[in-house]
């Protein structure tokens, strides 16, 4: 196991569906502490650093392999990206087939295409920074289209959520989307790291 306790310790935590909190008590520590360890302030003791090896997380190498097989059979519009210029990594059919012309950007760079939500999300260098940090879960969006691509205009409304996780190192976002409201107004919401899973 390497020494990258930070995104140990929140993907173990995010996997099992614990809040800081629930992740203190199974450690036995503060709230506080776990918070310390996700922002890289402070590492686990060795003896807590035994206690997470005993919970028998999978290898992160098993997690990512896992996001990334189970893109191409979503039954919704699903995307994997790396986060840093938003290279495209892999596409569901129904992402496909809402936008046929997407599978040319795999493994491309979508920054340059971005438009209306998904631009002002880039655009937010607070929201950059929180998201770099490990500090926000995942973003819940209401938009049209976020790409120039030549069906631009034929995409309707979706509420989406994009999901931030690490990788050895690299940041990831892995983005659900389904149809919205016909009504619904655009816009996105930040879901914090310790509000993910209140």
């Amino acid at each position: 196991m390497n020494g990258d306790w930070r995104t140990l310790v929140r993907r173990y935590r995010l996997r099992h569906g614990l809040s800081q909190v629930g992740m203190a008590d199974l450690m036995g520590v503060a709230q506080r502490t776990i918070s310390r360890w996700e922002r890289g302030e402070d590492n686990p003791s060795v003896v807590q650093q035994k206690r997470l090896r005993d919970l028998g997380w999978e290898p992160a190498s098993s997690l990512f392999r896992g996001i990334a097989d189970s893109i191409p059979i979503c039954p919704v519009p699903r995307a994997l990206t790396r986060t840093e210029s938003l290279r495209l990594q892999r596409l569901s059919q129904p992402a496909i087939a809402k936008r046929p012309s997407i599978a040319d950007w795999i493994g491309l760079d979508l920054a340059p295409i971005a438009c209306g939500v998904l631009q002002e999300i880039l655009d937010d260098r607070e929201l950059q920074r929180a998201i770099s940090a490990g500090e926000i879960q995942s973003l819940v969006t209401t938009t049209r289209s976020v790409l120039r691509t030549s069906e631009h205009d034929q995409i309707g409304l979706f509420r989406t959520t994009i999901t931030y996780f690490f990788h050895e190192g690299t940041l990831y976002n892995d983005a659900i989307g389904v149809p919205a409201a016909a009504d619904a107004v655009c816009g996105y919401q930040a879901v914090p790291m310790d509000e993910a899973l209140l």
